[in-house]
């Protein structure tokens, strides 16, 4: 079963994105923080084929600069708001895409089952 590793502040859309790609048959961990979801790859008790990292409410440069460290680990898939962050600062690091808000979560969904399925991980 293909695993997914979400990281957002905003609880409601992490619990939407969750509940929607369990719906899907992913396998699913949801964490407030990237320092939370990070035991998760360390300790190796959950293999994400990806990780989903939403950035809009804290798109600080150190926030940023953990997510690109992630990536020798994972793919990540950023999601960022315009007014939180410029986009010359997610070019170049590494990101395997990057979405503004807002973003339809449907789409979202779609596009992550796609993903998953051309890995060879759904």
């Amino acid at each position: 079963m293909a695993g997914v590793l979400i990281v957002s502040r905003d609880w409601r859309a992490r619990a939407l994105l969750r509940a929607q790609l369990l719906e899907e048959g992913c396998s699913v961990r949801a964490y407030e923080s990237l320092r939370d979801a990070a035991t998760v790859l360390v300790s190796r008790s959950f293999k994400p084929s990806l990780l989903v990292a939403d950035i809009s409410e804290d798109g600080n440069q150190d926030e940023i600069d953990r997510l690109a460290a992630t990536v020798r680990l994972i793919p990540v898939w950023v999601i960022a708001g315009h007014s939180t962050v410029d986009e010359a600062e997610l070019r170049g690091r590494g990101f395997e895409r990057v979405f503004f808000r807002p973003v339809d979560m449907g789409k979202l969904v779609e596009a992550i089952k796609r993903r998953l399925a051309s890995s060879g991980s759904g």
